[in-house]
């Protein structure tokens, strides 16, 4: 009604009164016509355009009053009241309208906006059944729902994949909400498995029945072999030793082997020059390219201890695995042993320099003093540092020969002069010692019951030893309670 009013301003209003007037010239005739006809009608209340009964007799006739001449105006114009406001007939109608709009509108909008909620705060659920159990977790991550797993033994599911979901896929689930799905943890590895006899069985036969039943511990395995041609079964084993076939579970592991036949490899190994190079630099070539080598050892003066002085494969000739190869390391220096009875006593110990030679002369029965009677090591022997450079070389003293210790020889030096003289050279003499009354200095050897003669080499002597007793000694001693008692004395 305002915007109405608001347009309805003077300029306007001459116009529709300019347009009026026009109109109303052509309609006169019309409302004149209507004018007489009402005035013979009932009259007309202006304020409601309600008929008014007629009072009194109808041929009273009444004055008629003279009115000025008065535009009808349709229904659906504009009307007028008596204080001169105009009325649109159509405000209450635009009204309603504009209220529909209104609440129309305001139902769209919180529809989208409900829409917009739902949609972050809900995200549609996929088919996760058969796929990885990783993906349903990095799924859950990814949109913040919470995934709860419950595991159980399938023969049908490989495990750590998905059986079912709680939800339908396609579905809306809420952020945060908690989702179920069911995994497979796989075979149950306490289940017994009958097994087959594998060493009748082909290779894809056997494949084919681990497959089917499951047995992921048991593994084909593929090795050369020198007498089986390829293809055929070699042996079967399981790892744990106290399971048999009998008690066999699928957690159980179990190797079954077949033949690739025999290995053949290409000579494309070329052999370095390994001549006075060092023994660990043949071993480390040796590792790397899979080649057998064989040590052999001798001494050289030209190369180096642990130095290689020859190889049997000549350099840069091609080699393939496992082929042999055999080279000869060096022990330094070598030392040749002498005949030695080609020297002395006393020249036997210079006689080659870099050995230690320990010469000795020994008591014999039967070779002539100064000959050689052996030696530790044979003439003509090569000594390296590998071997015990000592070399041990004796020769004759000829037979034992026993002096005449009387009167010249004390108690106290028989342990030596037996030991030096005789048993240091091999003879075995011994002597027994006996103690006698004598004017000699006591402790002074007296008595021998052999001397100043050759003997064996296992011979014992009889020795007098001077108690100094007797009246006349020059370091006489006092005597004994036993008087003249004598003590006897054998020594080893």
């Amino acid at each position: 009604m305002s915007d109405f009013l608001s347009n309805f301003n003077k300029s306007n209003y001459d116009n529709t009164k300019e347009k009026k007037t026009r109109d109303d010239s052509d309609k006169t005739e019309p409302i004149k016509q209507e004018s007489e006809n009402l005035s013979s009608a009932e009259p007309i209340d202006k304020k409601t355009n309600e008929t008014q009964p007629k009072i009194g007799p109808t041929n009273v006739s009444e004055p008629k009053e003279t009115k000025p001449e008065q535009e009808t105006i349709p229904s659906t114009r504009r009307s007028q009241t008596d204080d001169g406001t105009e009325i649109d007939p159509t405000y209450h109608k635009k009204r309603k309208q504009k209220f529909l709009l209104i609440g129309v509108g305001t139902f769209v909008a919180l529809c989208i906006l409900y829409f917009g909620y739902y949609q972050m705060t809900h995200v549609a659920l996929p088919d996760f059944a058969g796929k990885d159990l990783a993906e349903a977790r990095t799924w859950a991550t990814e949109n913040k729902v919470k995934l709860k797993v419950d595991q159980s033994y399938s023969k049908k599911i490989e495990a750590n994949k998905v059986i079912s979901q709680k939800a339908k896929k396609g579905s809306k689930i809420k952020k945060g909400a908690e989702l179920k799905i069911e995994a497979s943890l796989g075979a149950d590895p306490e289940e017994k498995l009958t097994l087959p006899d594998f060493m009748t069985m082909k290779k894809t036969e056997v494949e084919s029945w681990i497959k089917e039943n499951k047995a992921e511990n048991i593994s084909l395995i593929d090795e050369y072999s020198d007498t089986l041609e390829k293809g055929k079964a070699d042996r079967f084993e399981i790892v744990n030793k106290e399971v048999t076939k009998e008690n066999y579970k699928r957690k159980d592991k179990a190797n079954m082997y077949y033949s690739k036949g025999k290995e053949t490899f290409e000579k494309n190994i070329s052999v370095p020059d390994f001549t006075k190079k060092m023994k660990t630099e043949v071993e480390s070539w040796a590792k790397t390219n899979d080649i057998k080598v064989t040590y052999e050892e001798a001494s050289s003066a030209d190369i180096p201890a642990e130095s290689i002085i020859s190889q049997s494969i000549a350099k840069d000739q091609k080699v393939a695995k496992k082929d042999s190869l055999t080279v000869t390391v060096s022990l330094g220096k070598g030392y040749n042993v002498p005949n030695f009875a080609d020297y002395s006593q006393e020249e036997a110990g210079t006689a080659v320099d870099g050995l230690t030679i320990q010469a000795k002369s020994v008591f014999t029965n039967n070779v002539p003093y100064g000959q050689l009677i052996s030696q530790s090591v044979e003439a003509g022997t090569q000594l390296t540092s590998k071997d015990d450079l000592k070399v041990k070389v004796y020769y004759s003293a000829g037979q034992p020969y026993l002096k005449d210790l009387r009167g010249n020889t004390v108690e106290g030096d028989l342990q030596k002069q037996f030991y030096d003289e005789f048993q240091s050279k091999g003879a075995n003499i011994q002597y027994t010692i006996r103690y006698v009354d004598s004017a000699e200095p006591k402790g002074t050897v007296v008595g021998m019951s052999a001397y100043n003669l050759y003997v064996p080499l296992e011979y014992t002597v009889a020795l007098d030893i001077s108690l100094g007793n007797l009246e006349g000694a020059s370091n006489q001693t006092p005597k004994k309670d036993s008087g003249n008692e004598k003590d006897s004395k054998e020594m080893p």
